[in-house]
């Protein structure tokens, strides 16, 4: 049951579809049925459906987070400021991506103008390539954050190869979900609060 990896996919998450959560975990979603029948997560229905941790899954994760011993880690932590660097850029990017600057004016991004997004997508893989070396880094003092990793690459590949949605598309493999994702679990890991 101490399975860090689907507990923190599902803590950062919120609300995760099986398919979302697994893939976060690098597991199947029928493992999510153990956390359910131990107690730690249930199954939501509604306009938002998906798996939640319970208070006994919240509770658990902090002392497995505890257990890894990485609270105030200094090799993390100095990835962690390096990942506030990036961090800026990345949601100048999202900002680009879902807003264009025309005649002095914000207006909406319709992504009729190819030439527009691809420049900005160029700019996400340029940035994504240092990026991928903070996340080696941040990999080695705990591995289960590999995950992040391959999920950010699939997802410039996914872009790069016409598939619009995996930028900023919220509760969905986007660059920009898996993104905060990974800021969240960063805090927690450090024990930080946003903004520290």
């Amino acid at each position: 049951m101490g399975d860090l990896s689907l507990l923190m996919a599902l803590r950062v998450q919120g609300i995760a579809s099986p398919e979302r959560a697994a893939i976060a975990a690098g597991t199947t979603p029928s493992r999510l049925s153990t956390l359910t029948d131990a107690g730690l997560a249930e199954e939501r229905e509604g306009r938002v459906c998906g798996f939640a941790l319970t208070a006994l899954g919240a509770e658990l994760v902090d002392e497995l987070l505890a257990a890894e011993g990485l609270r105030g880690d200094p090799e993390l932590t100095a990835c962690y400021e390096r990942f506030l660097a990036f961090n800026e850029r990345v949601l100048k990017l999202s900002t680009d991506w879902q807003v264009r600057r025309a005649g002095g004016t914000d207006t909406p991004n319709d992504h009729s103008d190819p030439h527009h997004d691809a420049l900005v997508i160029d700019r996400l893989a340029e940035l994504h390539e240092r990026i991928r070396l903070c996340l080696d880094t941040v990999a080695t003092r705990a591995p289960r954050f590999a995950s992040y990793r391959s999920r950010l690459d699939d997802c410039v590949t996914r872009l790069q190869n016409g598939d619009l949605s995996a930028f900023t598309a919220v509760m969905a493999e986007s660059y920009h979900t898996v993104w905060f994702e990974l800021h969240q679990d960063l805090l927690l890991t450090l024990g930080l609060k946003r903004g520290t």
